[in-house]
């Protein structure tokens, strides 16, 4: 498909790839940024130009430990196109100057010129990835997948389309390229297990002081249990619900805390009356980030967010809830492969949490025990994924002396 083909066929608002989300077209309009050069490294003739595409949160953290130790590189001028969460991460972590063309973001391909390779942190909704991928059909790309399964969507879109499927996948384990394979059997040798960069700050985290010091801003003691909820943008008020009924039913002694999605609609006061209702004893964590409550945790529940991954990776007991009478993401390989692998627990019916919340609770469960063990079988952690994705990135981006 030639690339004014696909472009013809894309609706209206494709087409001028306004993305509004939230219905805040201030912050969630796709805009083009161009990251400003570390003091000292300026750029010479033979810079290397990076395109990134990133709209959700999850693809946008995996990516910001690799823009990092690109940044670092001499010679690399990065742009982005980006909205949504993305942005926001992008503008939060680095300097960027916002050179969004006024009249219609699909100039954006002008400003852009000739990359050298596009950078794609996929999300579970289709846009503008495929912009990048129909615009730049010749530039060798590189996928960074931030959850199992996350990429198949788009990487269908692209074999639909016709297009060039990326040259390297990142993935986060042996499961999750298994899974691409397995959907995708013409990419075995392109899917590379680097591990998922957003993880490698764990590696250096201390979660023991982290978790006493929030605890404590709490008002909570170190003998306190926190348990804590972590939804996804379509959990829904009528499953929280039900998730909150169950967590009662459970008659243990903790606090409870919940952490919507970052594009989650429906507001939080909304969601905490829910459980106030229900009788569980939540706090408000407002205040705190994801990751900070997440290493306070005595207990993780979620349904397939990546936070459930953060949990694993601090050694946390997990309960993954995905019950098929609520939707669930399309393209997602089910059961997960965390609980697959036993190294989370899985809860096929929403009651189920009743009896399995307080054996997660408790430390000396031979269930808890079970996960532990799984966790450190299959989910080591070396601190190093940002590297890994570096250096294949580097396989299609540093020139031989005779290119120079």
């Amino acid at each position: 498909m030639e690339e004014g083909e696909f472009l013809s066929e894309l609706p209206p608002e494709e087409k001028t790839r306004l993305a509004y989300i939230e219905g805040r077209e201030d912050l969630f309009r796709t805009r083009v940024l161009e990251f400003e050069q570390e003091e000292g490294n300026i750029l010479g003739k033979e810079a290397t130009n990076i395109v990134v595409e990133s709209r959700d949160p999850g693809g946008a953290n995996a990516l910001v430990p690799v823009l990092e130790l690109l940044q670092k590189q001499k010679d690399v001028k990065i742009k982005a196109i980006t909205d949504g969460r993305a942005q926001e991460i992008f503008q939060k972590n680095f300097k960027t100057k916002d050179i969004t063309p006024e009249d219609n973001i699909l100039r954006a391909a002008e400003l852009i010129g000739s990359p050298d390779l596009a950078l794609i942190g996929i999300s579970d909704e289709s846009g503008i990835e495929m912009f990048v991928s129909a615009t730049f059909p010749e530039v060798p790309s590189v996928l960074v997948e931030d959850y199992y399964s996350a990429s198949s969507g788009y990487l269908q879109r692209l074999k639909d389309g016709k297009l060039p499927y990326p040259k390297k996948i990142c993935v986060i384990d042996e499961g999750a390229k298994d899974i691409l394979i397995r959907k995708f059997p013409d990419l075995e040798g392109r899917v590379e297990v680097t591990g998922q960069p957003k993880f490698d700050k764990i590696a250096i985290e201390d979660t023991e002081k982290i978790e006493k010091e929030v605890k404590r801003k709490l008002g909570l003691t170190a003998k306190d249990k926190l348990v804590s909820f972590m939804s996804t943008t379509i959990d829904g008020v009528e499953k929280i619900k039900e998730i909150a009924s169950a967590i009662q039913k459970t008659g243990s002694e903790f606090y409870f805390a919940f952490k919507r999605h970052p594009r989650d609609n429906i507001s939080y006061a909304e969601y905490k009356k829910i459980f106030e209702d229900a009788g569980i004893k939540i706090i408000d964590t407002e205040e705190f980030t994801v990751d900070e409550i997440g290493a306070a945790s005595d207990v993780v529940l979620t349904t397939w967010s990546t936070v459930g991954i953060d949990a694993i990776y601090r050694r946390k007991p997990v309960a993954n809830i995905v019950d098929f009478r609520y939707p669930v993401p399309e393209g997602y390989d089910f059961p997960l492969a965390p609980v697959k692998l036993q190294a989370s627990a899985g809860v096929d019916h929403i009651e189920q949490l009743t009896e399995i919340l307080p054996q997660l609770l408790d430390k000396k469960s031979s269930t808890n025990a079970q996960l532990l063990k799984n966790i450190e079988k299959h989910y080591k952690l070396d601190g190093k994924s940002a590297e890994r994705v570096v250096n294949i990135i580097n396989q299609f981006t540093i020139k031989s002396e005779d290119e120079r």
